[in-house]
């Protein structure tokens, strides 16, 4: 009797642990997940909302020796978001949050190039293209977003941006980076 009842209790062990998870520590991947919890969707630029929606911004052939010190800029190209579409809620107001991590330089708040082959010495800077127009510090949240209110179905958000010389010496190179965003709707 004794040991039946041990072997069912081995049986029953062996089974536990069988279907209990290890209690490893390695990671063997990571599940990204997103989305929002809205009642408002904007088209940004004519295209749905999402990783295929690409603005593009060309900021110029920029000559190195144009960067004479460390702030230098060059000349800023606006860019807007517009923000339409039938569920595009009027009278809601939307603002952006750039994503704070990539290759933003957390001591600059600019945008550092990418690329096999990036200019030295040189970033990316995004300013709110308003009256007060003032630089958006990347890698950290902004404490008085640029907001837009939806009127007809539209809203736009509008922006600016330059090279910037980070560095006493800019040497040539590609000058492509990129930022992600979100829109948050109120």
């Amino acid at each position: 009797m004794k040991r039946v009842f041990l072997k069912t209790l081995a049986v029953s062990g062996l089974a536990i642990a069988a279907v209990t998870p290890s209690l490893s520590f390695a990671t063997d991947g990571v599940i990204n997940f997103s989305g929002s919890i809205t009642d408002v969707t904007c088209d940004i630029n004519g295209k749905a909302p999402g990783e295929g929606n690409i603005t593009n911004v060309d900021l110029g052939r920029i000559p190195p020796s144009k960067f004479v010190s460390v702030g230098t800029a060059s000349a800023f190209v606006p860019f807007k978001l517009q923000l339409s579409g039938a569920q595009c809620t009027n009278k809601a107001k939307v603002a952006i949050a750039f994503e704070q991590i990539g290759n933003i330089d957390p001591v600059t708040g600019n945008l550092q190039l990418i690329g096999t082959a990036p200019a030295q010495g040189v970033q990316i800077q995004i300013y709110n293209d308003m009256k007060d127009g003032k630089k958006i510090p990347l890698g950290q949240a902004e404490s008085a977003p640029q907001v837009a209110e939806v009127v007809g179905n539209t809203a736009t958000l509008s922006y600016k941006a330059s090279y910037v010389s980070t560095a006493a010496t800019v040497t040539a190179g590609s000058g492509i980076s990129y930022v992600r965003y979100t829109l948050s709707y109120q």
